[in-house]
């Protein structure tokens, strides 16, 4: 019998009907994550923007995210998503602008969880790469 934790996850994906899906089976396959051990947070530039607000504690008065919360209830693998080739939620933004952003964040991201397993993932109409970042495979 396995005493092992099963490990939980989070994806913040943008919400490009063109990448949602062969974003999540990437990450899945990268991660060995089931779809059902995983948070999955999508909106409009994805992780190239700034997150979206989930909540504000009423007792502290801080801004909650869905990446803290899935960190708070258990996700210690976190996949970082945005695409190039024309963003609607980043319009104007050309793909190395949209590149730049992703990795900014997901800087901010490995410092906020220094202690997780990150994976960068980058859409195009060429395909999907996806990259674990830290611990440090590749440098951002």
């Amino acid at each position: 019998m396995s005493h092992d934790i099963e490990p939980l996850g989070f994806l913040r994906t943008c919400i490009d009907r063109r990448f949602v899906e062969a974003s999540r089976r990437k990450f899945e396959e990268a991660t060995g994550l089931l779809p059902v051990a995983y948070w999955h947070e999508a909106y409009a530039g994805g992780s190239a923007r700034d997150p979206s607000l989930v909540a504000n504690d009423a007792k502290t008065g801080n801004n909650i995210y869905a990446d803290q919360y899935a960190a708070e209830h258990g996700a210690t693998v976190f996949g970082w998503q945005a695409h190039i080739d024309t963003c609607g939620g980043l319009p104007g933004a050309n793909n190395t602008e949209i590149v730049k952003a992703l990795d900014e964040h997901i800087r901010a991201m490995i410092a906020k969880y220094p202690n997780s397993l990150h994976y960068r993932i980058l859409a195009s109409n060429s395909g999907i790469e996806i990259t674990r970042v830290h611990p440090g495979f590749a440098k951002l």
